[in-house]
């Protein structure tokens, strides 16, 4: 009978020490195998999709900075923006090569301290019609305007036009460019590369005049998804990042990408 308790006892403790094995296996964090890298697909020249793979400026910046780590990765399309953020979210996406920072975003992504490219933004107008003398944002207080609802430009633009431009939003950039046409409007302020891109698979490039010099100009960072596996590499990656964008030339390098997309400008949705 004692020798029958004993057994018991032994059995009820190999039981739990079994169950608290498993219980700290599942509590313990994951490890850090590889990561999974995307980027919006419709942001040409810092990221486009082509129908096979993700190109652009940004996406050779990040794939590099991970190969000098010795990180695995795997470069998958997520889809749409919107489902790419949401993917972000959950941790399914690891890596997003370059966006916005904005309070919303950092409740579920942590950023590069280091910007990776700069995001600019311009005023479009009817060929062959211009501001004279033309040195920014100020020269467009006499003029009634149009932006795309809800864009967000940066470097203190959304203020100014808030509180200082006649403007109107339309629900995107394709009307907006149809009520510059109409002459609603005077003139549209957005995203230079969106704006440029829309522009050129429409075949409409020669039907708008850019102004010079941008009137806003705002970083775009590298988020990783704070549930990632790899997260703790983050300091590591954002050391490189600055030196490499420390010595890279961003011009040459957005400007290859962008005549690299205009080769076949596709604009997979």
């Amino acid at each position: 009978m004692f020798a029958f308790v004993r057994l018991g006892v032994f059995l009820c403790a190999s039981a739990l020490l079994a169950l608290s094995a498993t219980a700290a296996a599942a509590a313990a964090p994951a490890e850090c195998r590889k990561v999974v890298v995307s980027a919006d697909p419709e942001f040409p020249p810092y990221a486009w999709f082509d129908g096979k793979t993700l190109r652009g400026a940004s996406v050779d910046v990040v794939l590099t900075i991970l190969r000098g780590m010795d990180l695995p990765y795997e470069l998958r399309y997520a889809g749409p923006f919107a489902r790419l953020l949401r993917f972000a979210e959950t941790g399914e996406v690891d890596i997003i090569t370059e966006l916005k920072r904005n309070a919303e975003r950092e409740a579920f992504l942590a950023f590069s301290d280091t910007a990776i490219f700069s995001n600019p933004t311009s005023v479009f107008m009817r060929a062959g019609e211009t501001i004279k003398n033309f040195h920014g944002r100020e020269d467009l207080r006499k003029r009634h305007g149009g932006v795309t609802r809800a864009t967000r430009f940066g470097n203190g633009l959304d203020e100014y036009v808030a509180h200082s431009l006649d403007v109107e939003d339309g629900p995107g950039i394709q009307e907006n460019f149809l009520k510059l046409k109409a002459r609603r409007i005077d003139y549209f302020i957005s995203p230079h590369f969106p704006a440029e891109t829309y522009l050129v698979t429409s075949g409409q490039e020669d039907k708008y005049t850019v102004l010079k010099p941008f009137v806003a100009v705002a970083p775009v960072f590298v988020g990783w998804s704070k549930k990632s596996a790899c997260i703790g590499r983050l300091a590591e990656f954002d050391a490189r990042l600055k030196h490499y964008v420390s010595v890279m030339d961003s011009p040459r390098l957005i400007q290859s990408n962008f005549a690299d997309w205009r080769k076949d400008p596709v604009m997979i949705r």
